[in-house]
Parts: C-alpha cells; sequence; structure tokens
C-alpha cells in the first residue's frame, strides 16, 4: 500500500515537468518570430534608405556632405545591426556566417561613408574601390541573403493557427496596384494622358513596401498551417521570390524618385523581372497559403 501511494505521488509530482517539457517540444514562442519579422521591417527601411542616398550620392555632388555621410552611416548600422537580429534564430554556424556578413558589409559601409564624407572627393577621382563594392554588395546581393535566411526563420514557426486571408489579400492588392502603376509608367497604354504632377514610382514604392511586409506575415503564418513537406518548400520558394522582388522593386522606385539610376539598358529588365517575380511569387504564396491551411482543417 505504501509502495502504492508512493508511485501515485511521484506520477503527481512528475506531470507538471512532463506538461512543461511537452510545451518546450511545441517549439519557440510566437513572440520571438514576432520580433523577427520586425527587424526585418527596420532592415527594409534602413536598407532602402541606404540605397536612396547611394544613389543620390552617385550623381549629386551636394550629397557627399558629412550630414549625408553620417546618416547613410547610420542607416547602414542600423540595417547591419537588424540582421543580425534575424539571424539570431539559425543554427550557430549559419548564424555567425550571417553575422560576419552582415559587419563586413554595412560596417565597413558605416566607416567608409564617414570617412569618405569628409575627404570629399572630387567626383572625377572617383574609382570603384574595395568600400564600394561593399556598398554594391549591401544594395543588391544582401537581399538575396536576408530573404533567404528569413524564409528559413519562419520555416522553423511554431506559432497559434491563425487566418491567413488578411495577410493574402492585402499582398495581392499591393501587386495589382504595382501592376497598373507599372504599365503606366512604362506606357503600356498609350491612350491614357496622365497629369504631369503623377509619378508612378510613388505608389509602386509604397506598395511594393507593404507587399513585402505583408509576404513576411503571411509566410509565417502559412508555414504554421503547411502540413506536408511539399506546401511546405512551395511556400518557402514563392516566399522568397516575392520577398527578394519586393525589396528590389522598393529599391528602384525610391532611387529612381531620389536620383537617375545609372543602369542603362538594364533599367526596364530589371522592372519588369521586378514586377513578373513578385506577381507570380504573391499569387503561388496565396494559393499555397490556402490550400496547405484548407489541407490541414
Amino acid at each position: 500500500m505504501d509502495e502504492l501511494t508512493y508511485s501515485q505521488e511521484a506520477d503527481r509530482l512528475a506531470s507538471p515537468d512532463d506538461g512543461q517539457n511537452s510545451a518546450t517540444d511545441v517549439g519557440p514562442s510566437p513572440m520571438r518570430f514576432t520580433i523577427v519579422a520586425l527587424a526585418f521591417i527596420v532592415h527594409f527601411v534602413a536598407w532602402v534608405g541606404f540605397c536612396a542616398l547611394m544613389y543620390a550620392k552617385a550623381e549629386y555632388y551636394s550629397a557627399q556632405s558629412l550630414p549625408a555621410g553620417i546618416a547613410m552611416s547610420a542607416l547602414a548600422c542600423l540595417a547591419g545591426a537588424a540582421a543580425i537580429v534575424i539571424a539570431r534564430e539559425l543554427s550557430p554556424i549559419p548564424r555567425s556566417i550571417i553575422t560576419v556578413l552582415s559587419i563586413a558589409i554595412f560596417g565597413i559601409s558605416a566607416i567608409a561613408e564617414v570617412v569618405g564624407s569628409i575627404e570629399r572627393p572630387r567626383p572625377e577621382m572617383l574609382a570603384l574601390t574595395f568600400t564600394e563594392s561593399a556598398l554594391l554588395i549591401g544594395a543588391f546581393v544582401f537581399p538575396f541573403v536576408i530573404a533567404g535566411v528569413l524564409v528559413t526563420v519562419m520555416g522553423k514557426a511554431a506559432a497559434a493557427d491563425r487566418a491567413t486571408t488578411g495577410p493574402g489579400l492585402l499582398l495581392l492588392a499591393c501587386v495589382v496596384i504595382v501592376f497598373c502603376c507599372h504599365a503606366l509608367m512604362f506606357q503600356t497604354f498609350e491612350q491614357i494622358a496622365l497629369p504631369s504632377w503623377y509619378r508612378s514610382e510613388w505608389p509602386i514604392a509604397l506598395s511594393s513596401a507593404v507587399a513585402t511586409v505583408a509576404a513576411v506575415f503571411l509566410l509565417l503564418r502559412a508555414q504554421v498551417n503547411a502540413s506536408s513537406p511539399g506546401w511546405s518548400l512551395a511556400i518557402r520558394a514563392s516566399g522568397f521570390i516575392t520577398l527578394v522582388c519586393g525589396m528590389y522593386l522598393c529599391n528602384l522606385a525610391t532611387g529612381q524618385l531620389v536620383a537617375f539610376l545609372p543602369l542603362g539598358a538594364l533599367i526596364p529588365v530589371l522592372w519588369q523581372g521586378a514586377v513578373l517575380g513578385l506577381f507570380i511569387g504573391a499569387v503561388a504564396l496565396f494559393v499555397s497559403a490556402a490550400v496547405a491551411k484548407s489541407r490541414r482543417s
């Protein structure tokens, strides 16, 4: 009798620990991934501002002043710090690699902008140096890195089951706005007369930015609803395409608002590729999220 009572007492004392272990086995808390999403928004805004100042600096000599250099340095530090926060959810080796890349690219850019603004080099003396290579990598290559990290991190989410309709509809609405403004920008419909003050870059920049943020939250909720490896892979692939193209579109539109992009014949190709990629990625992400949720329910 004493042995039976002792075993029952041991089971009673062990049951809270078992419940705690089962709760911890579910995965990281949803708040951690919300912090990751907010860190991406900070990185995205700082990165777009960083690129806009870089374009302005390449065209306008007045943009090479010390205040502009300090602003660009601060944005580079903010973008790099936010990227490190996003990478904290990765395993140790990838996290270390992303941290080193963020410090190398944005740290070098931050220091170079302050030093370069103090020296004030003449435009005819500007040349492609190592620091300027870091600027170009941060502007045109790092979006692929941060999108891949974000997709990987969101794949580990164990958040509560939430509706994907809101972020999905917002994403599609922004894509439609981008597509229509892009058609007007490249005069697809020649019979439409636009006012002189209208610039398609404004709605494209804003809509692509909102679409990118909506894709982040849709990606998080869709990954939670994914019930099979196949749909999880489809969600990750479409989310990666949507994030990269949305970031590039916002970068291109903002760059053309503040300066002339020195890309020559590549500008229409980049525009059309980013718009097409955003459209395909957003539709694929929305459909994959909807199908995965219906299969799970």
